[in-house]
Order: C-alpha cells, then sequence, then structure tokens
C-alpha cells in the first residue's frame, strides 16, 4: 500500500517531473461548450500537477477552447477507469461520438490539426498518430505515438501555417526538445534538497486528489522518497551535480534559439513550441527552483510575455 501511495505521488507529477506552484495564476475551471470549428466537446482529465497536462492546458487557453477539467485520484485512478491507457493527460472529445486522444503531444497537433483543416474529421485526424509498442531501456513496453509532432495538413495549409520549411522544422525540433529534455529537469531541480521537496508535497497535497490519509502519507513520506528519486533521475539523465546549472543552461539555450528578433519562436505570437515549453517551464512556478531560474537566466521577458498572450486569450 506503501509503495502504491508512493508511485501515485509520483504520478502526479508526470511520472515524477514537476509541480504547477502557481497561486496567483489560479487553474481556471472551463464548462464543456461548443467550439467554432463544430459541436465538439472536450473534457481534460489530468493532474493539476504534471507538466504534461500543463502543455495541453497551455495549449487550450491560449487558442480559447473551452474544456472541462476532471482532477485525477493519482492513486486510485478510478477517473480513468474506463481507459486501458492508464496515464495523463487524456483528452475526451465529444462531435457526436466520444473520441479518446492520448499522449500531451498528439493531443496538440491533432487539435490543431482539426483547427486549421475543415476536411477531414477529428477521428480520422487521431488515426494518422498511430500508437506503436516499443521497449524502454528497463526492458518495460511502452507505447510511443508515430507523427506526433506533425500537423497533417495539405499543401496549401501547411504554407499558409509554415511559409518556409525552416519554420516547421524548428518548431518541430523545439517541441521534441521540451519532451525528451526540459521535462527531465524538473523533478531533480524541485526535490533538489529535503526542503524543497516538502515544499514541493505540501502543494501537491493541498491541489491534488488526495484522501486524508493518501494526503498525509504523500505529505511526509512521499517528499523523503522522491528526493532520492530525484537522484536516481539525476545520474539516469546524466545531470550535473548542481542540477541548477542544467536547468539554466537549457533555459537559456531556449531563449538564445528565439533570438533578439523575435518575441516568441512563432513570430509575434507563440507557437506550438513556445507553448509546450511554457508548459513545461510554469509547473514550477511558487518554488525556489523558478525563483533561481528567474534570477539566473534570461528567460523572464519571454515567459512575461507567454502570461500575457495566454490570460489575453
Amino acid at each position: 500500500g506503501g509503495g502504491r501511495l508512493l508511485l501515485g505521488a509520483a504520478f502526479a507529477l508526470g511520472g515524477g517531473a514537476g509541480l504547477y506552484l502557481a497561486a496567483q495564476h489560479r487553474l481556471r475551471e472551463h464548462s464543456a461548450a461548443e467550439l467554432p470549428a463544430g459541436n465538439l466537446q472536450l473534457t481534460l482529465y489530468q493532474y493539476k500537477t504534471c507538466p504534461f497536462c500543463s502543455k495541453v492546458r497551455a495549449f487550450l487557453d491560449y487558442h480559447g477552447l473551452p474544456y472541462e477539467i476532471v482532477e485525477v485520484n493519482p492513486i486510485m485512478r478510478k477517473e480513468i477507469k474506463f481507459s486501458s491507457y492508464r496515464k495523463v493527460p487524456i483528452l475526451l472529445a465529444n462531435d457526436g461520438s466520444p473520441l479518446q486522444l492520448n499522449d500531451s503531444s498528439v493531443i496538440i497537433s491533432a487539435i490543431k490539426t482539426y483547427l486549421i483543416s475543415k476536411r477531414n474529421s477529428l477521428e480520422e485526424i487521431v488515426s494518422f498518430y498511430p500508437p506503436m509498442k516499443t521497449v524502454t531501456e528497463q526492458g518495460k513496453e511502452v507505447f510511443e505515438y508515430g507523427n506526433k509532432y506533425w500537423l497533417m495538413l495539405d499543401e496549401k495549409e501547411t504554407k499558409r501555417v509554415y511559409p518556409v520549411k525552416e519554420v516547421r522544422v524548428e518548431e518541430m525540433k523545439w517541441r521534441k526538445w521540451a519532451d525528451d529534455w526540459l521535462v527531465h529537469l524538473i523533478s531533480p531541480n524541485v526535490y533538489r534538497t529535503p526542503r524543497e521537496a516538502f515544499a514541493s508535497f505540501d502543494y501537491i497535497v493541498r491541489e491534488g486528489k488526495f484522501g486524508t490519509m493518501e494526503g498525509f502519507f504523500a505529505k511526509y513520506m512521499g517528499a523523503i522518497a522522491m528526493f532520492f528519486i530525484s537522484k536516481r533521475l539525476k545520474k539516469r539523465h546524466h545531470l550535473r551535480d548542481d542540477v541548477r546549472e542544467d536547468l539554466y543552461e537549457a533555459v537559456d539555450k531556449w531563449v538564445k534559439a528565439i533570438g533578439k528578433h523575435r518575441l516568441f519562436m512563432g513570430g509575434s505570437q507563440p507557437n506550438l513550441a513556445d507553448l509546450a515549453v511554457y508548459g513545461v517551464l510554469r509547473v514550477m512556478e511558487g518554488l525556489e527552483a523558478f525563483d533561481d531560474m528567474m534570477v539566473h537566466t534570461k528567460i523572464q521577458p519571454w515567459y512575461q510575455r507567454m502570461e500575457e498572450v495566454i490570460q489575453k486569450a
């Protein structure tokens, strides 16, 4: 039972990936409603503190898409018992018949394609992102999704969204970077010390969907466990002794890629890479790691612009 509680607490962080601690930017509850593109209704099953879920929320909010939120208990996960896919985020889309979308990047690519292209149904679009079974280095079978960073557009639509090929290549490259590298820097940084680990779990219990005993156990035992797990993650991803240096280097690399002459990687407005990076980083808001990042890197101007455009949307 104790092991399951700890595992559940880790799942609440997207597999130990991070937290969303923005008290000043409280999560808005969206009501399911019709989208301009049709009768599509969206329901997001999530852990509030999961960076992958944060990515999806950033995308939906920026595009002004209404959606309903179902907070999942990270231990029992009864809310997603209908699904053989046991991770979050899960997005249920109903445009006459229910359709389940899995994986944050697939969700974003499929919905973005649906908003741009009027030729295909959402069901047909989702079929372009087939699940493929792979085996990790640890010998665990997992599902990966093909084409998940591609928008499935025809030639005319592609030229409208990506005037030059390099724009599309750049966006896909940095979306993948956010998933494959940036997200793995979160846990080692937010659980860097026992004090930081307790601060992180204090928020998880307060904002997550835990029972009384689950919350008590997660807060005290989970913080200790994740402190040691973060050390293993540091070793697995070959991070430096001072993991802050890896975080600083990563976000400054992102800022350098945007350059001095663009407000966002997407130009005057964010693109999908901007939304992915912002969604991952904002899970550290309110924590020491986030404050340190703002002081010791050049990310703040871009980050503030992202906050403003999403709040405005």
